[in-house]
């Protein structure tokens, strides 16, 4: 059986600000991000297994959409629009494919809190979008067994929740200098037999 956990580029053109573009491969631009294109491309290859994928609600929901969860940050890190009072503290996640892929007791809710990764490099962070591993355990512990899919490996958070969980993982990322810490932090975790 396979399953995927995945955050694909979400289709918004997301630019950040000054200090993220300093800090982040030199302000370049997310890979795919014009439009939801690369994110329901990957969805159709994988085909009908059960995926929870993050997005926005910027665009199109995915194909084969089933359900939206919120992930709760708890207090606001990001900007967003300055004009307003509130910051965002909320993300989407998408429950898609196969429903008889999603295991677990229905005595949860559609929110799901818990903190984000600190926000500097200096702090632990390896990727501009990086997803805590805590959560996404949380989160693989809601799709059945067997090995997990991530083609947007990102900082690799979701291969070493995968670890952590016991489970294969298969990961892809196109930003070679992505690609290099995800590995390193899979393998870590592989040969420390725990979450890094």
């Amino acid at each position: 059986a396979r399953c995927g956990l995945f955050d694909p580029p979400y289709g918004i053109g997301y630019a950040s600000g000054y200090a993220t573009a300093r800090l982040w491969a030199g302000g370049r631009a997310i890979e795919g991000d014009r439009n939801p294109r690369v994110r329901d491309a990957a969805i159709g290859l994988l085909g009908d297994i059960p995926m929870l994928v993050f997005g926005s609600r910027e665009v199109a929901l995915p194909p084969n959409h089933r359900m939206t969860l919120t992930w709760d940050k708890g207090r606001a890190l990001g900007m967003g629009d300055l004009r307003l009072p509130w910051k965002p503290s909320t993300e989407e996640i998408y429950a898609v494919g196969d429903a008889s892929g999603f295991v677990g007791r229905r005595d949860k809710g559609a929110v799901i809190s818990h903190p984000p990764v600190q926000s500097l490099y200096r702090n632990g962070r390896r990727h501009p979008n990086q997803k805590p591993v805590g959560l996404l355990r949380t989160l693989l512990q809601s799709l059945r067994a067997g090995s997990v899919i991530d083609p947007f490996m990102g900082a690799g958070s979701v291969g070493v929740a995968a670890v952590a969980e016991g489970r294969p993982y298969v990961g892809i990322e196109i930003v070679p200098e992505f690609f290099d810490i995800a590995c390193r932090r899979v393998e870590t975790a592989v040969a420390r037999g725990v979450f890094a």
